[in-house]
């Protein structure tokens, strides 16, 4: 049985380059460049290459598209307007490129968790050079091309497979809505069963609850040969990054990625920064409130140019979510990345505050899940689901005082299950006062 699945992950590695290959091997040229340009990054050369990708599309957008039309004596991308999925949404057809009107584009669609979905699409060279992406920082985590891949999220009729191509492309779909013990218990029962590479890619609140199941029996290390383990979509706490870790020994990295764009950044082994794809995108991090630059090491909101995307180009674009660039190491670096700016918190002297504060609660004993919600300028509300073990609210209080001030009024509500967004996602902030 062992021989046969190694073969099979020989197999399909060997199928899917081979078939690059007859095809004139675009994935492996885009790879080879995506590698190139991150790990060679201050070189002039690659320098070059990124400021030659940058106007290319500058060029294409004012030349092909009604809505970039009258830039066309643009200087540099500052001349640039910030956009947003509002914008897009309300001038579709002005964004689209004359040239792709009439070809074979690829549509993707946000989820419309936080608002109606969007449906941007994207041409070959696009999905080619997402699919490079996808195997560029899938390799740095420890994951392969032939390696089964455990993919925990929600499945919808969209978004779910054929068991062909789960077959040929050896995936797991695991569904982490209504997740519960027998569930979780037949995940673990199949995956130590299965004697191949695996590398797991999911939500963390589904890893959590993965881990707690794990806790409550006492579990050993799960003996199911886990190379890689990849989060995305939601922050993930200390707690679920050390349980993974010792339940299936692999390091658990984080990846900030949207469907509109594809990989945007992700952690490496040993590090909590996020590592900027700039072989793939134009990143500017803007202040929260102003069309301007943010300062080095200030969180702002996190600007995406696609250099790749000609069949609806989407320069700086505002993705949404904050988060902060550090230039001073030898790639830069998202050195902070807190999710929507509809959901982000405020201490009592309107500072940002992590939603990390959140994701860590359930270290406290008997904590399963928790959620901060913003009121009013000085009040909040913290919910939490807790088992009989639970006692200690006053410790709670004092340590989230802490956080967001000594003058902030803070009530504890108790209920039995945090809500899953349709996407199968669960929010950690939410922020009444803002809205």
């Amino acid at each position: 049985m062992t021989l046969l699945i190694r073969t099979l992950e020989y197999l399909r590695f060997y199928l899917f380059w081979t078939l690059d290959f007859f095809k004139g091997s675009n994935t492996q040229k885009h790879l080879t460049d995506i590698a190139y340009k991150i790990e060679n990054y201050s070189s002039p050369k690659v320098i070059a290459l990124r400021q030659e990708s940058l106007k290319k599309i500058l060029d294409h957008a004012v030349n092909t598209t009604d809505y970039y039309s009258k830039f066309k004596n643009y200087h540099s991308i500052k001349d640039f307007p910030v956009i947003n999925k509002n914008i897009i949404r309300s001038q579709e057809q002005e964004f689209k490129s004359v040239i792709f009107l009439n070809k074979k584009t690829k549509t993707v669609s946000t989820s419309g968790s936080t608002s109606s979905a969007l449906k941007i699409s994207q041409n070959k060279n696009k999905t080619i050079r997402n699919t490079a992406d996808s195997i560029y920082f899938g390799k740095i985590s420890g994951f392969k091309i032939g390696y089964k891949l455990l993919y925990l999220r929600h499945w919808d009729d969209v978004l779910r497979k054929s068991p062909l191509t789960k077959f040929m492309q050896n995936i797991d779909e695991l569904e982490v809505v209504n997740m519960n013990n027998e569930y979780i218990s037949k995940i673990i029962r199949n995956i130590e069963k299965d004697a191949s590479k695996k590398g797991w890619l999911g939500y963390p609140s589904g890893f959590e609850l993965i881990c707690k199941y794990l806790d409550s029996i006492n579990s050993k290390p799960i003996k199911a040969n886990i190379k890689s383990i990849i989060t995305m979509s939601e922050g993930l706490n200390n707690y679920t990054k050390k349980a993974m870790n010792k339940y299936f020994k692999s390091e658990v990295v984080s990846r900030y990625s949207n469907m509109e764009h594809g990989i945007i950044a992700q952690q490496k082994k040993g590090s909590s920064d996020f590592l900027i794809n700039t072989a793939s995108f134009w990143v500017e991090i803007f202040k929260i409130d102003e069309d301007e630059p943010a300062d080095i090491n200030e969180p702002g909101r996190i600007v995406v140019t696609d250099l790749y995307n000609y069949a609806i180009p989407l320069i700086r674009y505002d993705t949404g979510d904050i988060g902060a660039i550090n230039y001073n190491k030898k790639y830069p670096v998202l050195t902070k990345i807190e999710g929507r700016k509809a959901d982000i918190i405020f201490n009592t002297k309107g500072e940002i505050v992590s939603s990390f504060i959140v994701a860590n609660v359930v270290e406290y004993d008997g904590i399963i899940q928790g959620q901060l919600i913003q009121e009013e300028e000085k009040e909040y509300t913290l919910k939490l689901n807790v088992t009989n073990n639970f006692n200690q609210e006053s410790n709670v209080i004092k340590e989230f005082k802490g956080y967001l001030g000594h003058d902030a009024v803070i009530k504890i509500l108790y209920i039995n299950e945090i809500p899953l967004l349709s996407s199968g996602k669960r929010k950690a902030t939410i922020n009444n006062y803002l809205k």
